[in-house]
C-alpha cells in the first residue's frame, strides 16, 4: 500500500530521524501525560478509545512536532480535541468502514489540511475529506514518511 521514494533498510535511520524530532518537541523515554481531557472529548465524539490509542496519547499527547520540508515548515500536532473539532465524525466513520477497524483521531497536520488517526491494529492514517492515506504501520514509520515526503497511495473513500 505504501510506495516510498526510497527504501529504508532496517529501522536505524528511521528511528534516528524520528527521535531527533520527538526530542525537539519535548518527548522523552518514559513520558506519560494526563489524557483524561482527551478521553472525555473522544468519548463525547463517539470514538472508542482502545488501548493502543490510550497508550499512544499518554506517551505523545500534547506534542507539537515541527520540521522543514521543501523549504517550508510543517506542523504535526497531537491533540485530538482540536482535531475532532475540525472534522465531522461521519467522515472518520467512513474511514473506519473502509479500513474495517476502529480509528481514533489523534491530531492534525494543518499545512496538509489533514487529520490523522491510529487504528485498533496500530496502523496510522491521514485523512482529508473523502481521501485517506495509510501513513505507516507504526508511529515512527508514519512520522518518517511524512517528514521525508514519501509517496503514499491516496485512496478515495466513498460515503457510507
Amino acid at each position: 500500500m505504501i510506495r516510498a521514494k526510497a527504501q529504508i533498510k532496517g529501522r536505524g535511520i528511521l528511528e534516528e530521524k524520528v527521535l531527533v524530532l520527538l526530542h525537539k518537541a519535548g518527548w522523552f523515554k518514559g513520558r506519560k501525560v494526563d489524557i483524561s481531557k482527551y478521553v472525555a472529548a473522544l468519548i463525547n465524539e463517539e470514538y472508542i478509545v482502545f488501548k493502543r490509542a490510550f497508550d499512544f496519547l499518554e506517551e505523545y499527547g500534547d506534542l507539537v512536532i515541527r520540521f522543514e520540508r521543501s523549504g517550508s515548515y510543517v506542523t504535526f500536532t497531537i491533540n485530538p480535541i482540536d482535531a475532532a473539532s475540525s472534522i465531522f465524525r461521519e467522515v472518520s466513520e467512513n474511514y473506519e468502514r473502509y479500513c474495517g477497524e476502529s480509528l481514533v483521531i489523534l491530531g492534525e497536520i494543518p499545512t496538509m489540511e489533514m487529520t490523522w488517526y491510529i487504528s485498533s491494529s496500530g496502523k496510522f492514517y491521514g485523512g482529508y475529506d473523502d481521501f485517506l492515506i495509510c501513513l505507516g504501520d507504526d508511529f515512527y514509520r508514519a512520522l518518517y514518511n511524512i517528514v521525508s515526503g514519501a509517496e503514499l497511495e491516496v485512496i478515495l473513500v466513498e460515503e457510507g
